[in-house]
């Protein structure tokens, strides 16, 4: 079975996570163990909820897909067939992260979102991607197991590829 799997690590979560833990045990090595234990408790909090990576993966000979939930190295994901798709969009969205609290900023980034596109125009969002070369090259690799061309909508103006 030749499969092609893109799978996103929260690469920046889990180096935060081993400040935390590398600061506990600074921490407890030293005078101030109670909070040498709090920072201890919130570094392995961190790095056991952020021990999950979400992504895609294709069969490329069945023309199957998945969409990927793994925990600590184990998958999970129902395989599903390719619907009926006329073609395969990338577009560019920001997505806004409101504060909860008024004085606190509002943080934006740019996100690009994979969508296979049926005959009847309803889409399926199989992939995003905070990286427009990762999220075009998820796209590619559809579009060459379904035979049909990618709508690129990244750049403000639609071209086909």
């Amino acid at each position: 079975m030749s499969d092609v799997r893109y799978i996103k690590e929260p690469f920046l979560a889990r180096i935060i996570s081993a400040v935390f833990i590398f600061a506990s045990i600074i921490l407890l090595s030293g005078e101030q163990k109670g909070f040498g234990i709090v920072t201890l408790i919130i570094g392995l909090g961190l790095l056991i909820s952020n021990s999950v990576c979400t992504g895609i993966e294709i069969n490329t000979e069945q023309k199957y897909y998945r969409k990927l939930y793994s925990f600590l190295g184990i998958v999970f994901g129902e395989w599903e067939s390719f619907p009926k798709t006329e073609y395969i969009s990338v577009y560019k969205s920001r997505e806004t992260l409101n504060s909860p609290a008024a004085n606190w900023p509002t943080l934006t980034s740019n996100s690009y979102i994979v969508n296979s596109f049926w005959e009847d125009r309803r889409p399926i969002t199989l992939y995003k991607s905070n990286s427009k070369k990762e999220a075009l090259a998820v796209a590619k690799d559809m579009a060459d197991v379904l035979g049909i061309k990618i709508l690129d909508s990244t750049d403000g103006e639609q071209k086909w590829l």
